[in-house]
């Protein structure tokens, strides 16, 4: 009786803990592309997809639908708070990089992208709008 008594108790104990969140340690969590300011920059439009690749790594996300996007997504979280969230959209035309869409939130240090220049091979890229859809 008294090893059910105690084996009951501590059951108990171990439940409540989640009542105390302060003292729980909770890893921090960083999830899928890291994309720096030094790739952006190597980014042209007209760019082929393999060589996109071999600027940006393999992208989060390929859809399916719609072969001609590729998402680089990145989620940094620490004791379980979202600190930065942030989304590169890279649309391709013909296997030619045409548009880039740079969306960074919930940021403490977020980054603006350079405008790109627009010459006469680079007419194709359409404005970078964060309201666009």
């Amino acid at each position: 009786m008294a090893v059910k008594t105690a084996l009951l108790l501590i059951l108990l104990a171990l439940a409540g803990c989640s009542y105390f969140p302060s003292i729980l340690y909770r890893i921090d969590v960083q999830q899928g592309n890291v994309v720096t300011e030094e790739m952006l920059e190597k980014l042209k439009a007209g760019m082929t997809r393999s060589q996109v690749l071999f600027v940006m790594g393999s992208p989060l996300i390929i859809d399916t639908f719609h072969d001609n996007r590729w998402d680089y997504v990145y989620i940094l979280r620490e004791k379980g708070n979202l600190l930065e969230q942030k989304r590169l959209t890279i649309y391709f035309e013909d296997d030619e990089l045409i548009n880039i869409e740079n969306h960074l939130s919930f940021s403490k240090n977020p980054i603006n992208p350079k405008p790109v220049e627009t010459t006469p091979e680079t007419e194709k890229i359409q404005p970078n709008t964060a309201l666009e859809k």
